[in-house]
């Protein structure tokens, strides 16, 4: 499986969303261990490798913390995950002002 795509809602008025998501989306896209100097930046993909059931739960909480770790402009509202047939992940993410 891999993580390909990551939309977002956006529940409220939240100034400089478009910077805010543009760093969410580099966030979340990003594997985990790939950023010099800060190697917890990013989602862990060894996640994708286990059970759907088991992967959209763990890969739910992890953009939870992460997003709380590192936009502490917004706060994650819901996490839902879709998987395709050929194991594709999309990310739909709500946000909301933190």
């Amino acid at each position: 499986m891999t993580l390909k795509n990551v939309e977002f809602n956006v529940r409220g008025e939240i100034p400089v969303v478009e910077d805010i998501l543009r760093c969410l989306r580099n966030l979340i896209l990003t594997p985990v261990g790939t950023v010099p100097l800060d190697r917890d930046f990013g989602i862990d993909q060894s996640i994708l490798g286990l059970p759907i059931d088991v992967a959209q739960s763990l890969l739910a909480v992890e953009i939870i913390d992460k997003v709380d770790r590192y936009e502490p402009r917004v706060s994650v509202a819901e996490v839902k995950l879709t998987a395709s047939i050929d194991g594709k992940i999309t990310a739909k993410v709500v946000i909301e002002s933190g």
